[in-house]
């Protein structure tokens, strides 16, 4: 299932979930019923965790912050109205997020529900940092090491550091992996077909879904349990038990 979608820890962390919940079965009955208790609790959940990362972020924005952000997380996007309903949200710019375009989407629904909202070319994002009061986005993955998102996300925290502003992770717990599962992820390729549908004769096309950005880059990584930063992602993953099976597996 996690090799599904290589990029993707929530994956990793229910896998590693079923796993610690059945190895201390001491039957197979046991072990399916300790299974099914473990994800029906992580589904429940799910939903409250996005909900309170998004509350947690609100408050890390000063009144009116304009923002800079890309592609269409559903935390980030959570926050976002929620900042805004709350006066804290003034103005969002949003990178269009190619090749996908999820940035467009995002920015269609948030001015919908009355946000004002600017959609810019990605290679825009890093220069536009300078001009917001923080860079908001969510991740697919955060590791000791990296934080795993969409492709662009380097950029505009490079584009932050350079201006001096605040890059903020938004995410749900599940999220965060510890170094052990973390070597398991992959950055998959994407269709060329998306970036160059009729290359010229001899013009590869290379194309990306995700990118990683280092750990050091991120100002806080906003969780529904806490706001860390980079050292206290890494005091937390080095807590977190990880299944004894996961030695069993080739990587």
């Amino acid at each position: 299932m996690a090799a599904a979608q290589p990029a993707m820890a929530s994956l990793l962390t229910v896998v590693d979930l079923t796993f610690r919940a059945a190895e201390r079965a001491r039957s197979p009955a046991a072990g399916a019923s300790a299974v099914r208790a473990a994800l029906d609790g992580y589904l429940a959940s799910q939903g409250e965790a996005v909900r309170a990362a998004a509350a947690r972020l609100v408050p890390l924005l000063p009144p009116r912050a304009s923002c800079l952000t890309l592609t269409s997380s559903a935390v980030a996007s959570r926050a976002f109205l929620l900042a805004h309903r709350q006066g804290r949200l003034g103005r969002l710019v949003v990178a269009e997020s190619r090749p996908g375009c999820e940035g467009v989407e995002l920015a269609a629904r948030l001015a919908a529900a009355g946000v004002p909202v600017a959609v810019i070319v990605d290679a825009l994002g890093p220069a536009r940092a300078a001009t917001v009061d923080a860079v908001v986005v969510g991740a697919d993955a955060v590791t000791p090491r990296t934080v795993w998102n969409k492709c662009g996300t380097l950029g505009l925290a490079l584009g932050a550091r350079a201006a001096g502003r605040r890059f903020l992770v938004v995410t749900p717990s599940d999220r965060l992996v510890p170094a052990a599962l973390a070597r398991r992820l992959r950055v998959p390729d994407a269709e060329p077909e998306a970036v160059l549908s009729a290359p010229p004769r001899g013009v590869g096309v290379e194309s990306r879904l995700f990118d990683q950005t280092p750990l050091a880059l991120v100002t806080r990584v906003v969780t529904e349990e806490a706001s860390l930063t980079a050292a206290g992602v890494r005091r937390r993953l080095a807590r977190r038990p990880v299944a004894a099976w996961w030695r069993t597996l080739s990587a």
